[in-house]
């Protein structure tokens, strides 16, 4: 049932050896020092535009409505294509980097783990899966593409690549008022492209590299006149690594061919390979009048990556195969805005372990309608989405994790409303919403109240006060998972591992206050200063253990089930960006200071009824869930300060320079084997501090086509940046966009 992939051969040059990279970094710097890259042509000249212009990009995810940055009420950034393009940035979840607030580490070549100010590794000394980003909601177009077995978001199963984004907003802060759960430490909105003008529109790039990296967008549009328009994309990606792997029982590095791991090709078919995709995409739109726009989307994708999400008992990566295809319906028709979206995939996140498969299905609805009464607004909405997961056909006597077709159904309704006052200086931006979930059988309310004040033109005050819910997972609520593991000779224990329909569902509350304010008609500055409190995690939890040895081969029974935690997480946090634009010089610089505390934190995972062990001290009645209570701990994973600078030199209308860093001080991360284990050396990584720095030179010698050179890691800064990951590869790629 496990779906398999043909060998691709690499077409790519994979510059290897040590004296070769070392002058291939020294000429590219030569030439850094000497050329400066062309502004594409199918971009819009953001380097004659004044700050005041820059800072009145518009953004539509804060308030769900068209409006400048600058006056945007919530924490919020625009990262636009010219930005990306510049930057060098080689993927969506890369060009993440450029935005403040955001941390992205690198697992292996082209996959990250993304978070939107921390939340990661949370509780420590949990399963891998509980340290993704569970947190925030990613959507594309306004539709969400959050996985809802356990959370998160699968980067490499994005239909849509670089060459189709317009532009990515970020919301920082709970908002689940605004899209609904999952929105709670903030939003990730991954706007398409739309073509800007009668007749064809034909654009794409390809860029070839080292560790036999190939990527490839294309993209092909027609607009037959004001009301109609059709574009369709594609896009390719293969990604190497070294082939190696960390054997847990020797803790050596080795080959995949010297694991300790039975068909080792069924669990790695392309070990020297972090990603295998490629996406296809349709868009149409027609505008018969002002009031009324219609867009359908539609689209399928293939993915293969090897990354850290999942445990792995033997070895430190899993590949992970999704085959998906999705369709969505945006309509606005006078003030009434309606979607209609559905997905399907067939997945398999562990590919090798038997029963780590399934198939889901997810439709969303959503329609909002907006009354408008002199400077009142008020938008009621309601919701409807329906998530449903089944492995069915992937397991087999019983070997699954849920053993069966499960479904979470989301039923909400929310009002918006917003009033201004004093000509407009003085906004109130307020909401409430309403979830009702299948299990747990409860409605639960998140709100958010903003308030800005615009002193003047150049300067704005903002306080927000929000909370938000993240839904319940599949997993958390389904589990239905029988194991047994060996004893000893001849002899086994017996693991039943279930879920919990009555959890209480993770929630956070933040008080924010920020300024934005232009110190100069060429020099702005955006300053905000958080407080946030996130409680009801939930884990898995050992409970009682029943030794029987009358049984034999079974010697003792155990059971454990998802529990939420006693634990909470405090962080405040301050984060600083200023934007400068000097005649052809544009400098973006942004950094946050952060300091996460948890409260109530334990290491041990069991309850006092569990059966003594070393991952509880063999002291079961003291060492629990609950033996941390009224204790205030650091949390070492979420680091304590990182940020960025993006600088960009244009010269001419054929050269530009772009040079970019993203940094990050020290981490330690905590997994579930420090406790199982407890030697002080398995399940404990420690992340160095490092500064990734990277540059993008380009020449346009025509109007259709810019050619480039595309430098990532150039410091070699090769250090892991997460848990067990790949060390971060230095890459020298080169390529071409055209437009036609």
């Amino acid at each position: 049932m496990v779906k398999s992939y043909p060998t691709i051969t690499s077409i790519v040059y994979n510059a290897t050896r040590p004296a070769l990279r070392r002058s291939a970094v020294f000429f590219f710097l030569i030439v850094c020092s000497c050329t400066v890259y062309g502004q594409s042509p199918d971009t819009t000249d953001i380097y004659h535009m004044s700050l005041e212009d820059i800072m009145n990009i518009k953004i539509i995810s804060a308030s769900k409505k068209s409006e400048s940055l600058f006056d945007a009420p919530l924490s919020a950034s625009v990262l636009t294509r010219e930005e990306i393009q510049n930057a060098g940035a080689t993927s969506i979840m890369e060009a993440l980097r450029l935005i403040p607030a955001v941390i992205v580490r690198q697992q292996s070549n082209g996959n990250y783990d993304i978070h939107i100010r921390g939340l990661d590794n949370v509780p420590p000394n949990s399963l891998i899966l509980s340290s993704t980003n569970t947190t925030t909601l990613v959507m594309i177009n306004n539709r969400p593409v959050y996985n809802y077995l356990q959370g998160g978001t699968f980067w490499e199963s994005l239909p849509i690549d670089l060459n189709d984004v317009d532009k990515i907003e970020v919301i920082r802060g709970p908002s689940s008022t605004l899209y609904g759960p999952n929105a709670v430490s903030g939003v990730i909105n991954i706007i398409t492209l739309n073509i800007p003008g009668d007749g064809w529109d034909i654009h794409g790039s390809a860029q070839y590299g080292t560790k036999s990296t190939a990527i490839t967008n294309a993209s092909a549009g027609y607009r037959f006149n004001d009301k109609v328009n059709v574009r369709f994309s594609g896009n390719y990606q293969t990604r190497g690594r070294d082939p190696y792997y960390l054997d847990n029982l020797t803790n050596q590095w080795v080959t995949s061919d010297n694991l300790r791991v039975q068909n080792v090709h069924e669990w790695y078919p392309h070990p020297d390979k972090s990603m295998i995709k490629y996406g296809v995409n349709s868009f149409l739109q027609y505008t018969p009048n002002d009031n009324v726009d219609l867009n359908l989307t539609a689209g399928l994708q293939d993915s293969e990556v090897q990354n850290i999400m999942f445990d792995n008992p033997m070895t430190n990566m899993s590949t992970n195969i999704t085959t998906s295809k999705y369709v969505d319906l945006r309509a606005k028709t006078y003030k009434l805005n309606t979607q209609l979206s559905y997905a399907h995939a067939a997945q398999v996140p562990e590919r090798g372990l038997e029963g780590a498969g399934y198939h889901y299905n997810i439709l969303d609805a959503t329609t909002e309608y907006e009354f408008t009464i002199q400077s009142l607004s008020i938008k009621p909405g309601v919701t409807y989405r329906s998530a449903t997961y089944d492995d069915g056909d992937y397991s087999f006597n019983g070997n699954g994790l849920l053993n069966g077709r499960h479904k979470m159904e989301t039923v909400g309704g929310s009002v918006r409303v917003e009033y201004k006052m004093f000509d407009d200086k003085l906004r109130f931006t307020s909401g409430v919403r309403s979830d009702r979930f299948t299990h747990p059988k409860r409605w639960f309310a998140s709100y958010q109240a903003a308030v800005s004040y615009k002193l003047n033109e150049n300067n704005l005050l903002r306080v927000v006060y929000s909370k938000a819910y993240r839904s319940p997972f599949i997993l958390d609520t389904y589990l239905n998972y029988t194991l047994a593991y060996p004893a000893g000779p001849d002899t086994y224990i017996a693991v039943k591992a279930n879920g919990n329909k009555n959890l209480d569902l993770l929630n956070s509350t933040m008080l924010e206050v920020g300024y934005r304010t232009m110190l100069a008609e060429n020099i702005a500055l955006d300053v905000e200063a958080y407080s946030t409190r996130t409680k009801n995690y939930a884990a898995m939890i050992q409970e009682e253990t029943t030794m029987t040895p009358e049984n034999y081969p079974i010697v003792a029974r155990m059971t454990t089930q998802t529990h939420n935690l006693p634990m909470s997480v405090q962080q405040t946090g301050t984060t600083i960006s200023l934007n400068v634009v000097f005649e052809k010089i544009q400098l973006k610089p942004f950094v946050t200071f952060q300091k996460t505390t948890l409260k109530n934190y334990s290491p041990y995972f069991n309850t006092a009824a569990a059966g003594p062990d070393v991952s509880n001290g063999n002291d079961p009645a003291n060492n629990n869930i609950y033996s941390g209570m009224g204790t205030t701990i650091d949390h070492k994973f979420t680091p304590k300060a990182y940020g960025g600078a993006y600088v960009n030199y244009h010269i001419s209308s054929k050269f530009n320079m772009n040079v970019n860093a993203y940094w990050f001080t020290h981490q330690t991360f905590y997994e579930a084997n420090n406790m199982r284990k407890q030697d002080g050396v398995s399940g404990i990584e420690h992340i160095e501090g490092k500064m990734l720095l990277q540059a993008r030179l380009a020449y346009t010698p025509v109007k259709a086509i810019t050619v480039f050179v595309n430098g990532r890691n150039l410091l070699a800064e090769k250090s892991r940046e997460y848990y067990r990951g790949d060390t971060t590869p230095m890459m020298l790629l080169g390529g071409v966009n055209f437009q036609l």
